[in-house]
């Protein structure tokens, strides 16, 4: 079995039961890190795979992938002066179209994002051309078919495949991607807001039950007289049919036979159940360090604030989960002999443009200040060039300044002083 059967054959399931993980013989700096699948104070087994069966939790994490699936990765060469994008460069095509012959590069980081957010951890194998060092595919790993243990000092990786065989790798030929995490193995989001989001799921568990039963009487049926077993089935079979379900609801309720209902149940309204699903998707919004406007919340959101909070999601949402994916491809990808001039860089700049108006604003203060020519605005548009955009602007009445704050040219300028008419009628 090759390879590439390593990210075919894992799945997400339901049991949430790991085959994987780490190894019970790992030294401190690795074991901890175990999935949690007993039941919490909620009673809800919570699991990665049905995690995402709560929608709080569905939508921070499609958010976060669908942001960091979406942009294209630079590969950079520094020159000490310049920075420049090399499209030349062997591993361009490699992130940017194809990591691997099975997918494209946006279906990659949408099986890589949500492992680490989930999981804690996602692993993808470097293939490297033969007889050089140079990577040629990336192949994804579902993490419960990984062990990872500290051997001298390096971390070695164990991927299981069908029918017993495993393969084993050192750290250069693995992509690491890791969650937050007090050793080198990330621990997933999951695991640490278990409670939170049984709770959640016990409320969305209580909300299908409720209007499954029709949304209204939740209670007994008290009868002066006892009723013979044959009364009973009938009477239980007949309210049943009446008022149970959804389609039921709100139908009038009639008892004969001095039949009395009573009510044994607090309401929905009563048991505060929107506010506790309000209040657990705002939970989920805080453990993913996400907006809530994002996951669906937009009760505090206006739209003079949006916008800002699309910017604020970008910086304290996606951007640390991108400095740690650079890093990696930094360190695991690139020769030694160009880590000095050459990294990559995931660009941003699709996901923090504003409206036209704010962009416009700043082109403007960009070219009239000489930072940007206009046909750098016109490419960041994607519109094309045209014949002498390529110049740069500034304001005339600008001048660089000395050191001592005086202005150079004004200072070399001679001064001319006219004699007043006195003064000349006496010379």
């Amino acid at each position: 079995m090759g390879l590439k059967s390593l990210f075919t054959t894992g799945s997400w399931n339901e049991s949430g039961a790991r085959s994987g993980g780490t190894s019970s013989k790992n030294s401190f700096l690795i074991n901890g890190w175990e999935t949690i699948v007993g039941g919490g104070k909620s009673g809800r087994n919570i699991t990665q795979g049905n995690a995402l069966a709560i929608p709080a939790v569905y939508a921070a994490v499609r958010a976060i992938t669908d942001a960091i699936s979406s942009l294209p990765i630079h590969v950079m060469k520094d020159n000490g002066s310049t920075k420049i994008k090399d499209r030349k460069h062997p591993l361009y095509k490699l992130l940017n179209r194809e990591p691997n012959d099975l997918m494209t590069i946006s279906i990659f980081w949408q099986i890589v994002v949500p492992q680490i957010l989930l999981y804690g951890n996602s692993y993808c194998i470097i293939e490297f051309a033969k007889g050089s060092f140079r990577p040629v595919s990336l192949l994804p790993v579902h993490p419960d078919m990984v062990e990872v243990e500290i051997k001298e000092g390096i971390l070695w990786y164990t991927f299981k495949l069908e029918g017993g065989q495993k393969i084993y790798l050192d750290q250069s030929n693995v992509l690491h991607f890791r969650g937050l995490g007090d050793t080198v193995m990330g621990k997933s989001v999951i695991d640490y807001a278990r409670e939170n989001l049984g709770l959640g799921a016990a409320a969305e568990e209580f909300g299908s039950r409720f209007f499954g039963n029709g949304a209204a009487m939740t209670g007994i049926l008290e009868s002066d007289s006892a009723l013979s077993d044959k009364a009973y089935t009938n009477l239980s079979n007949s309210f049943s049919d009446r008022h149970g379900g959804l389609a039921n609801a709100h139908k009038p309720l009639i008892l004969e036979e001095g039949l009395k209902y009573k009510t044994v149940s607090i309401s929905p309204d009563q048991a505060q159940f929107l506010e506790t699903r309000r209040f657990s998707i705002e939970d989920i919004a805080r453990w993913f360090k996400i907006q809530p406007h994002k996951i669906g919340d937009l009760s505090r959101s206006t739209f003079s604030n949006i916008e800002q909070q699309d910017l604020n999601f970008v910086k304290e949402s996606v951007l640390p989960y991108v400095i740690s994916i650079e890093q990696e491809l930094n360190r695991k990808l690139l020769r030694e002999v160009e880590k000095d001039t050459v990294y990559f860089k995931m660009n941003l700049d699709g996901l923090l443009r504003g409206d036209i108006k704010t962009r416009s604003e700043a082109y403007k203060t960009f070219i009239q200040n000489g930072i940007m020519n206009p046909n750098e605005a016109r490419a960041k548009e994607e519109m094309n060039p045209y014949e002498g955009g390529d110049s740069y602007f500034m304001p005339l009445n600008l001048a660089p300044i000395d050191e001592n704050g005086t202005n150079q040219q004004i200072a070399e300028q001679p001064v001319v002083v006219e004699a007043d008419e006195e003064q000349q009628n006496i010379t």
